[in-house]
Formats: C-alpha cells, structure tokens, sequence
C-alpha cells in the first residue's frame, strides 16, 4: 500500500470520533429548482418583439411556461480536511463519503474499531475467521456518474395595484440514471504479498541457499496466534504469535518475544536478541536485504513504535511498548520486521542468526495451512453480502418538487418572493443496507420541507442580480442502515437495521446576469453557491442498543451517532449559464463546479434545456 499510514485513522472512541462519512453527500442539482437560473426574461406580452409578431395573443395577467433541462454530474474525489470537518480543497477518494475512510481494515467496522486490545478468545475468533480482517488495508475505488432530465411547468399572476403583487407555482419531476463504478486500475485490498517477503541468502555461489532472510508487517504478525494445548491440565489455550510478556525484573515493562524468541535487548548487540524493526511510512515493504547486523541498528524503538522512516531499529528492554504499540494497529503497519544478521566464517557476506531463522520457521507452518488457505478481507464481506467492489447502476424517476411563492415588485426589474414548497418522494428506495453504493434517486423516502426567499434588481438594463435562499427539511423516515457499533471507526459494513433519520441543510446563491445591449432575450449568468447541511440525526428503531455482528458475537454495544458524526457537509460551487430566448422559445447551457468544501464529492455537472412560454 503506498497510502501513507499516519493519514489512516486510528481505533476511535464511543461514536467513532475520527468518522468523516456523510451518507447523503450529494449537492443540489442546478436544474433541480426551476430548470434555468439565469435571471426570468419578461413574460412573452412584455417582450420587446411582442407587439412585432404576426399574430398576437390578449394580454393576460397570468404567466405559463415550461422547461425541460437535460444535465450530467460526475466525481471521483471528495472534499475532505485531515486536520478536521473544515472547508478543504484536498481531496481524498470518494470511499471517504461512504465508509468513513478512504483506506481502512475490516476490523474497524466492529466494537472498539481494533482486536489488539480484545480478549484472547475474541482475538483467536479473528483469526480462525478470516485474519486478513486484522491487518490488510482495504482501499476501495470508484466513480459517481449520473445522467437525467428534469421537465417542470411554471405559472404566475400578477394582482394589486399597478400589479406590483404576484403569486405562482412549480412543479418539476426528474428522470435520472445513477451509476457507481470501480476503477479498473487499482487494487481492492492488501494480500500476504504485501506484508511478507522473503529471499534466499546466497552465501556460496557453488552450494544450494539455504538460508531465509525476511521482512514481516508487525500489524500482520500481531494478528496471529496459535490454539494450543497446555500440559499437563489439557486445557484449550490461546497463544499470540507476538507476545508482550511482563519483564520478571520489571513488571510495569514488557519483554516481547516473536514466534518464541526474544527480541527485546539494552542494545541491538544483546545477544539474546532475534530480531529488529524497519520503519515504512508508507507501510510498503522496505528494500532487500532486509536483515541487518547489530552494527547497522544503534537507535531503539519507540514506545509508540515511532522512529524514522527507512531505519531499522531494535525494541529496548525498559520500554513499555505493552501500552501503545500493542494497542495500535497503525503504528504495527508502519513496522517490518528484519532478521538479525551475522558475519560469514571469513568475513564474506551475512546471513541470519539461528533465532531469526526460528521466528521464520516457527510461522512457516502457520503460513502453509491457514494463511494461505484463508480467504481475503472483501471475501469475508462478500460472504455476508456485502460486495465491496460492486457496481450500482439505479435508474427510475426522483422527487416531484412543488412550490409556491407569493411577492412584491415589478419582476421584470426588482422583485421580493417567499417560497414554500415540498418534495414529495416518489423516487426509489434502498432496500438493504448492503447494496453500498446504491444512491436513491430522490430523499430516499423523506418527504422535504422547503423555506426560502428570492429577490433581485436589474440595475442596468445590461445587467442584473439575483439572490435566492432557502432552508430545507428532510423528515424523519425509516431507512435500512448497517448496524454502527461502538468504538468503530468506518461504517455501512455490518448487519442491517432499521434506523430513523431527518436533516435539514440550506442553500445561499448568487448570479450575477449580463444581457446583450441590443437583445434581452440573450446573455450569460455567472454565480456562486453555498450548500451547508446540517449534522443527520439517527437513531435505531425500537431503541435498539446492541445487535450480533458479523462474527456472531452477540450483545455488541450500538453507536447511531457514528452515523452522525461529520455529516454537515458545505460545498463552494461555481457556476454558468448562456441563454437565448426565440419570441417563444428560449435555449439554455451552462455547468458547475465544486471548488472547494467537506465530505461532499468534487462534482462537476453540465446541462442543456429549453423553456417554452405561452
């Protein structure tokens, strides 16, 4: 993996506090309000060219018109700050917005988020599981594409006093085809190749090697252990293959031993001392030869596993790597450990000392049965449902929106609206939890409030702005979600369950619109928008506090608020538009773009429609 580790978050606490998923992280559409946004032209008796057709309609105090608006959105990064939930552009990959990480391992998405610091039978149900659950980086990749159209009528009236009052409504529906799709050139997840290499050591280029040198991940190596038979009580034992043992001398201290063999010592010439630690940053496996004589190794390990990158150090006696490293499954990742190496009769090259070979050997066993025979991280999900290099391709209608809005002014120059509206949901539904990349073609369910005001000024009859606002409410309704369990720190892995969730976000946009000096049917918009959501609110039903996970462990302790956390996402959009309106009928393009924001997709959209006034 060349994802840097220390990006990767570390076990968190009760709601998962380093979780930065946001389950609906997609922006409004900009034809998802009225079609258009560029500022309203003048209603068709009011046009410049009017009293030039050649046929003429009575002058009316209503408006109608239609539109329909073709659009394509797509992203494949996400906006996301690693320094907390700030407005960002760095991106991650857009797996971020869905599990909560952009790289993580399947044991975050159970209770405390890590096995180094369960009970040894909870650690042995890893490892007779699946193991790669423990300590391979699962990386998931892809893209968000969707294509639709929107049609929706408008209809007004103009009433009071030189007309100066007016009311009217909108109602518009889309038709949309939403596609997520893995990325064809990456991997899924890590396997044994990427945390374990080995090579002969060539001491006579006239013999057959004999020898093995070797760099094993320590994350991988703390996984492991073994069922054993005590004696002479014949008792079912679980033995960890690295063992942080009290020191007899020291008992606040730790003595570590690899596969059996000690490799703690007071310097790296302490003879009973097996093995060292190469630092990765990257968590990639570091450059042959991997072993290493005591010469080359004169710094220690810190207690938080901590060292430079490249450098191979050795674990000292007196340290309490019992308390952090033990514990921390990232600071393991970044370790590999390297052979202790000694000269060759005469001076002529290196190989392995016997106690290093042992460590190798002592794990051999295990690698030829259970490790290699074990199925990987994705399979294990697979197995219970869950397809993590999926692909979802939802096609089907969204949200009927409708409005109305009453105001003041004379429109075509200034004018003040308040809007209500609601969107009914009439889109599809996710049916299970499982079909992770599903993304509804509406509220998912929930029906939506919308409160808003709408003003503008043609300052020049080449120019004019628009400011629009509007505070919206998604309603509580009932959806399938993974079960969140406390301490995990990535989520939608897990059982499902029924969950209740509202949210409420706001819009804030600005266009600023410029018209042809000789034709005010034809001109550009360009403008600004402010999407900011507010934090889910989530809740399990019935009140449900514990479920079974997927390892059949009953009674794990839920957390609904992991669904909460980093879920007021912002996005800083711009955006364009062209028009040009023929007597009747008026053409329109234009495009976004997300420049900057948190956990919302860095989406970029286009669009092409037409209004045709009556």
């Amino acid at each position: 993996m060349k994802k840097t580790l220390k990006s990767v978050a570390l076990a968190g606490t009760l709601c998962g506090s380093l979780l930065n998923a946001s389950f609906e992280f997609r922006t409004p559409l900009s034809a998802q309000w009225r079609g258009y946004f560029h500022w309203q032209l003048s209603s068709v008796a009011d046009a410049w060219w009017y009293d030039n057709m050649p046929s003429q309609k009575e002058r009316t105090t209503w408006d109608f018109h239609t539109w329909g608006v073709g659009y394509t959105r797509t992203a494949s990064r996400a906006f996301f700050s690693e320094c907390g939930n700030h407005n960002t552009r760095h991106t991650t990959s857009l797996s971020s917005l869905i599990f909560g990480a952009e790289t993580f391992r399947g044991e975050q998405a159970f209770a405390g988020g890590t096995f180094a610091n369960q009970s040894l039978p909870n650690q042995a149900l890893l490892m007779n599981t699946n193991p790669f659950l423990g300590f391979a980086f699962i990386s998931p990749r892809f893209d968000y594409n969707e294509q639709g159209a929107f049609m929706g009528i408008e209809f007004s009236r103009n009433f009071g006093k030189d007309d100066k009052l007016h009311a009217g409504g909108r109602i518009s529906i889309p038709y949309k085809i939403i596609e997520i799709e893995q990325d064809s050139d990456y991997t899924l997840e890590e396997t044994l190749a990427d945390v374990i290499s080995t090579q002969l050591i060539v001491e006579d280029e006239n013999v057959v090697p004999s020898a093995k040198e070797y760099a094993m991940r320590f994350d991988f190596l703390n996984v492991l252990n073994f069922n054993t038979v005590t004696t002479p009580s014949n008792l079912n034992t679980v033995v960890p293959f690295v063992n942080y043992k009290p020191a007899p001398s020291a008992p606040d201290n730790s003595s570590i031993t690899i596969g059996g063999v000690q490799v703690m010592g007071t310097t790296s010439s302490t003879a009973a001392l097996g093995a060292y630690a190469t630092e990765s940053y990257s968590g990639a496996l570091p450059s042959a030869p991997f072993r290493r004589l005591p010469s080359q190794v004169t710094v220690s390990l810190g207690a938080d596993g901590e060292g430079a990158d490249t450098e191979t150090l050795f674990f000292k006696t007196g340290v309490t790597y019992s308390t952090e490293l033990k514990n921390d499954r990232n600071a393991q990742g970044r370790l590999f450990i390297v052979p202790r190496a000694v000269a060759l009769t005469g001076g002529q090259g290196t190989t392995v000392t016997t106690d290093a070979a042992n460590i190798y050997n002592t794990l051999l066993p295990l690698l030829e049965t259970d490790l290699f025979n074990a199925e990987v991280a994705s399979t294990f999900f697979l197995n219970n449902g869950i397809d993590l290099a999926g692909y979802s391709r939802n096609v089907g209608i969204g949200d009927l929106a409708a409005e109305a809005y009453v105001g003041y002014g004379d429109k075509q120059n200034w004018f003040f609206d308040g809007i209500l509206g609601l969107s009914f949901p009439t889109g599809n539904r996710q049916k299970s939890s499982n079909d992770l990349y599903f993304k509804s073609t509406g509220n998912n369910g929930h029906v939506e409030l919308k409160l808003g005001l709408d003003t503008g000024w043609m300052v020049r009859p080449w120019f004019a702005f628009e400011i629009d606002a509007a505070y919206h409410h998604a309603f509580k309704r009932s959806e399938k979600r993974a079960a969140a369990f406390e301490g995990a720190t990535v989520i939608n892995l897990g059982p499902e369950l029924e969950a209740n969730v509202s949210w409420n976000y706001f819009v804030f946009r600005t266009d600023f619109n410029f018209f042809h000096p000789h034709n005010p049917d034809l001109g550009f918009t360009l403008g600004y928008e402010l999407f900011a959501k507010g934090q889910d609110h989530v809740s399990f039903a019935c009140d449900a506090t514990t479920a079974t996970d997927l390892l059949g462990r009953p009674n794990q302790p839920l957390a609904p608020c992991n669904y909460e956390h980093r879920t007021n996402a912002l996005s800083n959009k711009l955006r364009g538009q062209m028009f040009h309106r023929w007597s009747y009928f008026e053409v329109f393009a234009g495009g976004s773009q997300i420049v900057a924001g948190r956990d919302v997709m860095k989406e970029s959209e286009g669009h092409i429609g037409f209004v045709a006034y009556f």
